[in-house]
């Protein structure tokens, strides 16, 4: 939701702040700044320390984040607070895929993994629909307020509720060490395939669902009708995510599902900027692009426990794979700005998020070859 809360706001904050498109492209990435720097390092803090006060410490630094971001008299300031809000969403993120691994029996963990990739979409299109009509009332500071108390009480809730997977904590001297641990992820491959494919994906996607309600407005539609569309868009993606993990559970390749991601993004978003289409055909290419989209991260959260060198890297694979995610989102949005202000209009944007699909295709390529390792009774797999 924290992310969410931007792209319909933001025609109001550039008229507030007077702020170029370029520089509104960079508030949207700023979101991933830290997940960007800090990913991998911060994966491993998760698995070195107690995931649980891990996420609560990442849930409170974002409301933290988020009400200082509605304080601000400055763009400078409202900037620092979504590099902030990063940290805040980089810790709440990273340790629940070895939370999960640690409550399910290993047959259905690919299925709730799965069913954890839905956060982003489900939250950005929440805070989408809301956003609107939010600011309406209170202001767009007033939704900053809302997200931040949202993010208290989800922090609340983490807290109350009691660890039940049946396993003692581990104090932090019994565990593996943070250099050990990046080291012995950044060394394998799979992780690398995970964090790159990620790249690609994510920021053609951010690219595309954060300029959206732009996009829509400057046709003509409404704020909130710009915004209603693209929160069904971006949700439309939880079929995606859902469907990887019934997919993957039937026997259907990793690497069958990336590649096919790649190409179906590609072709829509192509027919949806790059023709003269009625308005009706382009959204509906976006919601299939949208759709099918989402079995990239359900592909990949999924993906993460066998991928990852060992049980002890789940974490750091994860952050590994986030702060490839960010990478793409905090430089691919920037481009796809400079490439529709140089071009004169969004129609052009198709050609750098096709180029990203692409890329995701090739790196399909290799995981169809890649054999991971065998650990914890984990099956090989491709």
């Amino acid at each position: 939701m924290q992310i969410g809360k931007l792209p319909p706001a933001l025609p109001v904050l550039q008229a507030h702040f007077d702020l170029s498109l370029l520089q509104a492209s960079w508030m949207v990435a700023l979101f991933m700044l830290g997940p960007a720097l800090l990913g991998t390092i911060g994966g491993s803090i998760a698995d070195r320390f107690d995931a649980r006060r891990t996420m609560i410490a990442g849930l409170l630094l974002s409301a933290a984040a988020s009400a200082f971001g509605g304080l601000a008299s400055s763009p400078d300031l409202l900037f620092l607070s979504r590099a902030i809000e990063s940290v805040g969403y980089l810790m709440a993120v990273l340790p629940a895929p070895a939370l999960i691994a640690r409550l399910v029996q290993p047959a259905r963990l690919r299925g709730w993994l799965a069913v954890w990739s839905t956060y982003m979409p489900a939250g950005m299109g929440i805070a989408l629909l809301a956003t609107p009509a939010l600011m309406d009332r209170f202001g767009w500071s007033g939704v900053w307020y809302i997200c931040a108390a949202l993010s208290a009480f989800a922090a609340l809730l983490v807290a109350l509720v009691h660890d039940q997977t049946g396993e003692a904590a581990t104090e932090a001297t019994d565990r593996p060490r943070i250099g050990p641990l990046v080291r012995q992820t950044m060394r394998a491959l799979g992780p690398w395939l995970v964090a790159t494919c990620f790249l690609f994906y994510a920021g053609q996607f951010t690219a595309i669902f954060s300029f959206l309600p732009s996009i829509y407005q400057s046709a003509g539609l409404s704020a909130q009708w710009s915004a209603t569309l693209t929160a069904l868009a971006v949700m439309a993606s939880m079929i995606g995510n859902l469907a990887a993990g019934f997919l993957l559970h039937r026997g259907v390749s990793r690497a069958a599902l990336v590649a096919f991601c790649g190409f179906s993004m590609a072709g829509c978003a192509w027919f949806a900027f790059g023709t003269s289409a009625g308005f009706a055909a382009r959204y509906a290419a976006i919601l299939l692009l949208a759709a099918s989209a989402g079995l990239i991260p359900g592909t990949l959260f999924a993906t993460v426990p066998l991928y990852a060198p060992s049980k002890d890297t789940i974490s750091t694979t994860v952050g590994m794979m986030q702060q490839g995610s960010s990478l793409g989102q905090l430089l691919l949005p920037p481009a796809v700005a400079a490439l529709a202000q140089f071009t004169g209009g969004w129609q052009s944007i198709w050609i750098a998020t096709g180029a990203a699909a692409m890329a995701t295709v090739a790196i399909a390529a290799v995981m169809a070859r890649y054999r991971p390792p065998r650990w914890g009774g984990q099956p090989a797999s491709r």
